[in-house]
C-alpha cells in the first residue's frame, strides 16, 4: 500500500505539480548559468497553429522554464559522468579541464575562408597581410585524450591552412603558448591572458614592432570566479573556477564602437556579472576601433578577428596609433565595404583553429574596401 501510495504521488507531482509551477510560478528571461536567453511562450494564431511552430514554442517554453531547470541538468549530467560518459553537449573533462574537441572537420568551408581571405589579399598587394591561427587546449591536451575520440590535429590543420595562403605571412604561435602553465581557461574555449601575452611577444618580429618586457606592465588578477562558455554548456560544478587576469599599462586608449567612445579597453562592470570574459572591450562588434592618445606614431593596423583576439588587442594597442577591428560574425556587408586595407599598414588574421574551421561570415572580408 505504501509503494502504491507513493507512486500516486510521484505521478502527481510530476503530471500536474511540476508542469504548474512552470506555468504559473515567476519566470527569468535569461539562464546566467548557461548563458543564454530563455524561450518566451509562443503566440498562438491560425498560422502557427497549422505550421505546427506554436506546439514547438510551447516545447521550448516549458523546456527553458521547468522548475528546477539547473538542478534536474546538474543531477543528469553528473549521472551521465558517473555511468562513464565523458562528453556532455560537446564538452569533455580531462585533468580538472573542460575542452570541446576538434574533429569532423568541413575542408570545403575552410577553403571557401582561405579563398575569400587571398581574392583580398591580391587586390591590395602593397599592403603587408599576416594569418595567425591559434590552437586550442585540445593542443595542449592531445596526448591524454582516449584514442576513440579520434580527433584532428590542429597543427596539420593550421599547415593545411597556410599552405593555401597566397602572398601572406603565417604566424605561429603554438610553441611559446605551449610553455604557459595556465595557457587556456579550465571552464572557458578561450586561452588565457598569459598565452595571449605570449602570443603578443611572438608576433612582434612579424608584425613590426618590438614588444614591452612583461616588467613594462602592471599584472593583475581581476577576478578568481569566472565560469566561462564551457561551464555553461554543463553547468559542471567539479571544474574549479577560473580567474582573470589583465596586463595594464599607462597608455591612454579610446575604444569606438558606431558613435559611443570608451576610455577604456576594459570594463570592470562584467567582472560581477556571469559572461565575465566581456571584461576584454566589453565584447564582440562588428567593427570598433582603437585609438592610441599616448603613441601618436601614425601607425595603422587592421585586425580580422574572432573573440580570441579580445585580450591580444589592448596588448598589440601599445605599438599603433590606431586599430580597426572587423569580427565578421557580427559584421554586415555595408559595414566592411567602408574598410580600405590600403589605408593601414598591415593587416592581421586572428583566429582560433576551432573557430576558423566553422565560421560562416568570414567569406564576408572578400568585399573589404568595395566601397573605396
Amino acid at each position: 500500500m505504501k509503494t502504491k501510495a507513493l507512486r500516486t504521488v510521484l505521478f502527481f507531482l510530476i503530471i500536474i505539480i511540476i508542469p504548474a509551477f512552470t506555468l504559473f510560478g515567476e519566470k527569468e528571461t535569461v539562464s546566467y548559468n548557461e548563458n543564454k536567453t530563455l524561450a518566451e511562450f509562443p503566440t498562438l494564431s491560425f498560422q502557427s497553429y497549422k505550421n505546427r511552430s506554436f506546439m514547438k514554442g510551447v516545447s521550448a517554453y516549458f523546456s527553458d522554464h521547468f522548475v528546477l531547470r539547473e538542478q534536474f541538468i546538474k543531477i543528469k549530467n553528473q549521472i551521465d559522468k558517473s555511468i562513464g560518459k565523458n562528453e556532455i553537449n560537446g564538452v569533455f573533462e580531462i585533468d580538472g579541464s573542460l575542452f570541446q574537441t576538434f574533429r569532423n572537420v568541413d575542408y570545403t568551408l575552410t577553403d571557401r575562408n582561405i579563398t575569400a581571405l587571398n581574392k583580398l589579399k591580391s587586390r591590395y598587394p602593397e599592403t603587408p597581410f599576416d594569418f595567425m591561427l591559434v590552437p586550442t587546449a585540445q593542443e595542449m591536451l592531445k596526448n591524454k585524450l582516449p584514442k576513440y575520440l579520434d580527433v584532428q590535429d590542429e597543427s596539420e590543420y593550421n599547415d593545411y591552412c597556410v599552405g593555401k595562403l597566397s602572398g601572406i605571412e603565417a604566424i605561429d604561435v603554438s610553441r611559446e603558448i605551449a610553455e604557459k602553465e595556465y595557457a587556456y581557461y579550465r571552464t572557458d574555449h578561450h586561452w588565457t591572458s598569459s598565452s595571449a601575452f605570449a602570443a603578443y611577444t611572438a608576433a612582434g618580429q612579424k608584425l613590426g614592432y618590438t614588444p614591452l618586457p612583461e616588467s613594462a606592465f602592471s599584472v593583475e588578477t581581476v577576478t578568481n570566479d569566472f565560469k566561462g562558455t564551457l561551464y555553461s554548456k554543463t553547468l559542471n560544478e567539479r571544474i574549479k573556477p577560473d580567474s582573470i587576469s589583465v596586463y595594464r599599462t599607462e597608455t591612454d586608449f579610446t575604444l569606438t564602437v558606431k558613435d559611443k567612445k570608451y576610455d577604456s579597453l576594459y570594463f570592470e562592470e562584467y567582472l560581477s556579472q556571469k559572461d565575465k570574459f566581456l571584461y576584454f572591450l566589453g565584447g564582440n562588434y562588428g567593427v570598433c576601433s582603437v585609438k592610441n592618445n599616448t603613441n601618436r606614431n601614425g601607425l595603422k593596423l587592421l585586425i580580422i578577428k574572432d573573440s580570441y583576439a579580445n585580450e591580444f588587442i589592448p596588448l598589440i594597442a601599445e605599438h599603433f596609433e590606431e586599430i580597426t577591428v572587423i569580427d565578421p560574425r557580427y559584421c554586415s556587408l555595408s559595414q566592411i565595404k567602408e574598410i580600405n586595407p590600403s589605408e593601414y599598414n598591415r593587416v592581421l588574421v586572428l583566429f582560433n583553429v576551432l573557430g576558423f574551421s566553422q565560421e560562416q561570415n568570414f567569406s564576408l572580408i572578400e568585399f573589404t574596401g568595395d566601397n573605396q
